[in-house]
């Protein structure tokens, strides 16, 4: 049996809130934050186990972390989560052995199970304890998990009812005793199975039951006949203890609530309504016991043992007052098996599942990797970005200095000063790009730290839809700053939801067009130069030009005349209109005009670009391209109007000096020929509304945006600088044309402009 850890039930328990900076804070906090990374891999082990249910990696990757969450569930007081992990455990102890193998509705209680140990652990973390009704939640699962271990198909859950409890056998046989004992007081009757290996956690079986409040009957006894001297073993616990108390039943229950699977509490003089004695429904005890015996017949190599299992029906019948059709010495196997069958199918309905002690299975040895122990250091978050920040502003410092050296020669005539100056520059700019990578590798995450929710979205989904899907996953080692990665997680639930609800065909369809029942849902990552790339494709259905327009033009989004000019590729591109959406009803995933517009919107505000190929009936794909880190931007710096502006370097392909001559109008556009290319040409003076000007020789920006090659002409170059960019806030939060500014060197504000924008 697994070890357990309990606090002792006879002690006044205090507030569960640790106080804040105290040791018992900083181990909560660690507990919860070791959870959900254990819940992560919980889930996605059960996702792979339900894909492939001989998949006996991902069923002892689940089983290790559930019994890590009850372990460490073990330090508090959390006896709800215990109680139902331990039953989720059981079961997944089943599907190991072989004998149960998972299906889609084992999951659906599985998952809905960690769902719920999920919201505890983070209320737990909140506010240092669980909801009131946490432990008739896990009870309910526990029941469930019971009743698949047990080889019945898993119904529906029912709305809750109150339970039907039924005065025990053991209760009804000393009955004249225990209401002496009671002197007419109403009891509660309580049997008490403490597991085999208490001893080793530290609980006092004895002393529990002799602290139970109001206890007024006890009796104590072997579980099974103890063995003879030779076979004894002292560390076992082999007692049963039944005792009635008549303390109020919820001070009962938590007297034992570090022990919930090894009590069975009833109310004394609870109405059965099917009598007792012969004919009435079966004691929960004599449900284990028929329970286990057919478990131990069903074990190759046990049928040597059938004189015992038949002693043992025997003993339950002569208890139940019932008859036994099992002769002395006449018994066999088939024998056995029917007398249960027959006992069972008297048990009713409301019957509480096994405890855990008749239900455990033998664990085990977890396996471990014969490989030295990773050297890592768990820093909060807010450090991390403080140190980022920092960084930042001697970035900022730094581009002080060539200011500094052009004073000290222009205003004050020492170049040996300047020289001195950029000597200097040039080894704290190498040390402060050293330590700006080492930070930013710091904050670099893998891609799988935000992919891996999305196997659980698509299932659920799926299931919802009655759709066969399969999600593929490439390129989760990729990594991305962490805010990239956390601004990712919006935009790609957008992608995949869009992709399951309109691109993805039914069942029936897929079959009756000739493609496979399954769906192929593909979710890939990548790195391209110094930004990190997502693609999610699908071979759904594709989208069909014509409805687009159709529906662009239907939501007033663009005028009919419009919509016939644009190509079939440049058509399917208006999915990103806001307000546009091809679903005729609003539903939970579709319908309200917000999915690719949202995409675009946050893409964009964190300096990326999504864009989309599709062919109908063959399907889709939406990409996106961010950069690997938001923390430094390198900007190349232009002059207008005496005025700095910053352009992000990630968008120049080059810079050229070419003669106005060259630059001829077409219509009401200008462009120029370079090395055999047309390019169209924009003048960043009259996009942000300045007199025009005539050089001698034009300045242009060779600018590549999206697809699209265009040569932007400005007043002159600057030079290429590292900058920490502040995005607007405030009242120029929406203010349109502009990126965000910038600290110079020198005091000066620079403006960066959102050319993807403005062009």
């Amino acid at each position: 049996m697994p070890l357990k850890s309990r606090q002792n039930p006879d002690l006044p328990t205090a507030s569960l809130a640790p106080a804040p900076g105290s040791e018992a804070a900083e181990l909560a906090a660690s507990f919860v934050e070791e959870t959900h990374t254990l819940l992560e891999e919980a889930n996605h082990a059960l996702l792979a186990l339900e894909r492939d249910p001989a998949d006996s990696g991902a069923i002892n990757a689940l089983f290790r972390a559930v019994h890590s969450i009850k372990g460490a569930a073990g330090l508090f007081d959390l006896p709800a989560l215990i109680h139902l992990v331990h039953a989720g455990e059981d079961l997944l102890g089943a599907m190991r052995d072989g004998r149960i193998e998972m299906d889609g509705i084992s999951a659906d209680a599985l998952l809905a199970g960690l769902d719920h140990v999920g919201t505890w652990v983070a209320q737990f973390g909140r506010e240092g304890g669980l909801p009131p009704q946490a432990m008739d939640i896990a009870r309910r699962f526990a029941a469930t998990y019971r009743q698949r271990l047990e080889g019945a198909a898993i119904a529906p859950a029912p709305e809750p009812t109150a339970p039907v409890e039924r005065v025990p056998a053991w209760a009804e046989d000393a009955a004249a005793a225990i209401a002496e004992a009671c002197t007419g007081q109403p009891g509660i009757a309580v049997e008490y199975l403490p597991d085999e290996g208490c001893f080793f956690a530290g609980e006092d079986p004895l002393r529990v039951a002799l602290t139970t409040p109001g206890l007024a009957w006890l009796d104590v006894a072997a579980r099974t006949p103890w063995p003879d001297a030779n076979g004894f073993d002292p560390f076992a616990c082999n007692l049963r203890f039944r005792l009635v108390a008549t303390a109020p039943r919820d001070e009962i229950e938590h007297h034992f609530r570090y022990m919930p699977d090894c009590v069975t509490i009833a109310a004394i003089g609870q109405p059965d309504g099917e009598g007792s004695g012969s004919g009435g429904s079966l004691p929960p005890l004599a449900i284990e016991l028929l329970e286990a015996q057919r478990r131990a017949l069903a074990v190759p190599g046990r049928h040597g043992q059938v004189e015992d299992i038949a002693g043992v029906l025997r003993n339950v019948c002569t208890s139940l007052r019932r008859p036994c059709p099992l002769a002395d010495g006449t018994a066999d196997a088939a024998a056995l098996a029917a007398t249960i069958d027959a006992l069972l199918n008297d048990r009713a309905d409301e019957a509480p599942p096994a405890v855990a002690a008749a239900l455990a299975l033998p664990e085990g040895p977890v396996e471990r990797a014969d490989t030295a122990a990773e050297r890592t250091l768990r820093v909060e978050q807010g450090k991390v970005d403080s140190l980022m920040n920092l960084v930042g502003e001697l970035v900022v410092a730094k581009n002080a200095l060539p200011f500094l050296a052009r004073d000290a020669e222009m205003r004050f005539g020492s170049r040996e000063l300047s020289r001195e100056i950029k000597d200097k520059y040039a080894v704290i700019d190498r040390i402060a790009r050293q330590l700006q990578n080492a930070v930013m590798d710091i904050r670099m995450m893998p891609v799988s730290d935000l992919v891996r929710r999305f196997p659980r979205l698509v299932r659920d989904i799926a299931r919802k839809q009655y759709k066969l899907v399969r999600l593929e996953l490439e390129g989760e080692t990729t990594e991305a700053d962490k805010n990239i990665i956390e601004a990712l997680a919006e935009p790609l639930t957008h992608v995949l939801r869009n992709s399951l609800d309109h691109g993805i065909e039914g069942r029936a369809e897929r079959i009756a067009l000739g493609k496979p029942e399954t769906a192929r849902l593909r979710l890939a990552a990548c790195q391209d130069g110094d930004s990190v790339v997502i693609e999610v494709s699908d071979d759904g259905r594709g989208i069909d030009p014509d409805r687009v327009r159709a529906k662009a033009v239907e939501r007033g989004l663009i005028d009919a005349d419009r919509a016939v000019q644009l190509s079939d590729a440049q058509a399917v591109q208006l999915v990103f209109l806001p307000g546009f959406s091809t679903s005729d009803q609003i539903s939970d995933l579709s319908g309200r005009g917000v999915g690719m517009d949202a995409v675009r919107t946050v893409v964009e505000r964190f300096g990326g670009t999504v864009t989309l190929d599709s062919r109908a009936g063959q399907g889709t794909t939406v990409r996106l391209k961010l950069p690997l880190s938001m923390a430094v931007t390198r900007v190349l710096t232009v002059e207008m109007a005496g005025q700095l502006y910053g352009v992000p370097m990630d968008l120049v392909v080059e810079t050229v000096r070419i003669d106005p001559a060259s630059i001829r109008r077409l219509k009401a556009s200008e462009a120029v020929v370079l090395r055999d290319q047309v390019i169209p040409i924009a003048r960043l003076r009259g996009l942000l509304g300045m007199d025009p000007l005539a050089p001698a020789l034009e300045s242009v920006l060779i600018l590549r945006i999206g697809n699209a090659t265009v040569g932007l002409v400005i007043d002159d170059f600057g030079t290429g600088m590292d900058i920490i960019l502040k995005p607007f806030s405030g009242i120029l939060a929406n203010m349109g044309g502009f990126s965000g500014t910038a600290v110079l060197g020198d005091g000066r504000v620079l403006l960066v402009l959102n050319l993807k924008e403005i062009l």
